[in-house]
């Protein structure tokens, strides 16, 4: 299993909202049980912070938006929380805004391989079953 604690740099990853698979690219700095770092996605940039466990391999991230591609900028600085599991290539789990716990999705984000395909490739939004959940305006 890779540690964690040595995978700083380029990640990719996705997460399903609103029946929506959304790509997403990140910068991570990690290391002595933190996480920090930057991404973008269809939504905008945003700021990651967050910790992890070796002995449990959990990760939990908090997601707070910068800049958003909706004009009134009302995303911004919204918190939300992801918490998933290291399987020593990718960590998957959960996601959410924290003040709606009950809205959310899966996710999953793994560090780029030199031979992975650029972020370009990955731009595709594909259509999943929805899952029947209210809609939160994020």
């Amino acid at each position: 299993m890779q540690d964690l604690s040595e995978l700083s740099g380029a990640w990719h990853g996705w997460s399903i909202q609103d029946g929506v698979r959304i790509t997403e690219s990140l910068h991570l700095k990690i290391g002595a049980g933190g996480i920090d770092g930057t991404g973008c996605d269809k939504d905008g940039d945003f700021t990651v912070q967050g910790s992890y466990d070796t002995n449990r391999n959990t990760v939990r991230l908090t997601r707070r938006y910068t800049w958003t591609t909706d004009p009134s900028q009302s995303g911004v600085g919204i918190p939300y929380e992801y918490h998933g599991t290291w399987d020593g290539s990718v960590v998957s789990g959960r996601w959410n805004p924290r003040t709606a716990p009950w809205y959310g999705g899966p996710f999953e984000m793994w560090p780029v391989k030199e031979d992975e395909y650029s972020l370009e490739a990955l731009e595709v939004e594909e259509a999943v079953a929805p899952r029947g959940r209210p809609t939160v305006p994020h």
